[in-house]
């Protein structure tokens, strides 16, 4: 392990040494099939007490809280038994407050008017009219007066991202994201009275509609063939005659909740009384069983290749004679039998060589280079790097991972890679690629003792893992590298430091 000296660095800047490289990783892109998805029972609560009694924060069940807040009275375990991914729930409430404060037209002026917004960057101003969609954006920056001019003549407005410039949004985003275990973002739609901004047509994500104010009416259509079921990607715009008759209308008030999965078409527009604005939570977007084999198949064939003569036999001389799809109606050829068995039987192999938890870290790899970064509390901003200054770390330091998906770590060669998302930007893959920090192979029981006992609370440096290491030296370097990222907060009760944040 490279040795690091502990510096008081100034602002946030890139690890470096102990073994500690940071880099930044190429995003590999996936297919996604439509797989039936399967889902966990819902996480126990593991929330740990200390010694005063008190709850060790946790970031899965607020996360888990934050749903459970989304979808009530409806309850996550029969939502996800009956509706994800499955059909539509419809949440009326009666209660115009339940989503006050989430997203607000006074809050879009305000983007408008002081942040430096672009128009189909940023902003869509769209109308249908006629059966035909027409999108009106300008070139350039938003102009808060000319939004309004054409909201006033009949056109939507369509924010993509906005938690890019709404903290509220950001922090709601970043908790479901956990919640989800893949990204999620939100678009939010403004409609003027009578009016419709978007034609016909289904997404590649699964989406709750949170009605915040006035009220839109919503038709739902199925899927028109099984391939359009969970689809990978998003329709065209549809034509009435295209889509068939609703499965589903109703009008959402302020503080109701529509969820339906990807591939549901769909048409929304306001009554003749009212205008209506709201807020479009999406997730599951390639992350699928398909896309997790996609990762995966292509590796096992290489083991497999590798380790098994049977794969690298040769193919019979004469198989074009009876293989190809001039073929493929020769099925009484004893030839293309013989040779469809021993396909088959190579397949049946190949899943021995499966590398399925190499698959898994693939995926959750894409997750942090998706993810949002977290909207830490001021509590959390005096206890890690982005608040404080950079402490002297001893061996009795009790720290903490930031947030229980804060991070991944992967073997890559001869190293142990720590993906994370402390670099990400509220802008959707800014950075086209994930941040990284490098350690050496011998930091690894450190680093995944960090991951994997976070539910736990806090950690003295030395209660971490490490072989070969008396003075504590590497352990308290792998926690510094971590912290100047972000990654690591401390226990604002231990003042054993120069320099202390607290």
């Amino acid at each position: 392990m490279l040795k690091r000296p502990l510096q008081q660095p100034e602002g946030n800047p890139p690890a470096s040494g102990a073994g500690a490289n940071e880099k930044k990783k190429k995003k590999k892109k996936g297919k996604a099939q439509p797989f039936q998805q399967v889902h966990a029972a819902p996480r126990p609560d593991k929330g740990k007490k200390k010694k005063d009694g008190s709850s060790v924060p946790n970031s899965l069940l607020e996360a888990d809280q934050t749903f459970d807040w989304l979808i009530a009275p409806t309850k996550a375990s029969d939502f996800y038994k009956e509706y994800w991914g499955k059909r539509h729930l419809v949440i009326k409430r009666s209660d115009p407050s339940y989503y006050a404060g989430v997203f607000t037209k006074d809050d879009m002026d305000h983007m408008f008017r002081k942040h430096d917004m672009k128009y189909t960057t940023n902003v869509d101003i769209t109308n249908y009219v006629n059966g035909e969609r027409q999108t009106l954006n300008p070139e350039g920056r938003v102009n808060a007066g000319h939004v309004w001019k054409m909201y006033g003549e009949g056109c939507s407005v369509r924010l993509l991202n906005p938690q890019t410039f709404h903290k509220r949004l950001w922090g709601t985003m970043a908790k479901l994201q956990e919640h989800f275990g893949c990204g999620v973002g939100a678009n939010t739609y403004l409609t003027p009275v009578g009016a419709q901004g978007f034609a016909p047509h289904y997404d590649d994500v699964d989406v709750f509609i949170l009605q915040t104010e006035g009220s839109k009416t919503w038709r739902l259509y199925a899927p028109r063939t099984p391939n359009e079921v969970l689809p990978r990607e998003s329709s065209g715009n549809f034509a009435q005659g295209e889509i068939g008759k609703p499965i589903l209308e109703v009008t959402l008030e302020e503080g109701d909740l529509l969820y339906f999965p990807r591939g549901v078409i769909h048409q929304a527009y306001s009554p003749p009384a009212t205008h209506s604005l709201h807020v479009t939570i999406s997730t599951f977007m390639k992350n699928t069983w398909g896309d997790l084999l996609e990762r995966a198949i292509p590796r096992a064939l290489q083991i497999a290749m590798e380790e098994d003569v049977e794969f690298r036999k040769g193919l019979p001389r004469s198989y074009m004679e009876y293989m190809g799809v001039m073929h493929s109606d020769q099925d009484l050829d004893p030839r293309r039998k013989a040779f469809l068995e021993h396909f088959a039987m190579l397949w049946d192999k190949l899943t021995q060589y499966m590398p399925h938890d190499a698959a898994a870290d693939q995926m959750a790899v894409k997750y942090i280079h998706d993810a949002l970064p977290p909207a830490l509390s001021d509590k959390e901003i005096e206890a890690t790097v982005v608040g404080g200054e950079f402490p002297k770390f001893t061996k009795e330091t009790s720290v903490r991972l930031i947030r229980a998906l804060a991070c991944r770590s992967v073997m890559e060669a001869d190293a142990v890679v720590l993906y994370h998302v402390m670099d990400n930007t509220r802008v959707y893959h800014q950075d086209p690629e994930p941040a990284i920090i490098e350690f050496s192979l011998d930091c690894t029981p450190a680093i995944e003792a960090l991951i994997t006992n976070y539910e736990d609370g806090w950690v003295q440096i030395k209660e971490l893992p490490h072989e070969d290491d008396p003075t504590g030296e590497s352990r308290i370097d792998v926690v510094a590298a971590m912290y100047e990222k972000g990654l690591i907060s401390i226990q604002k009760e231990d003042k054993k430091w120069a320099n202390s944040i607290i």
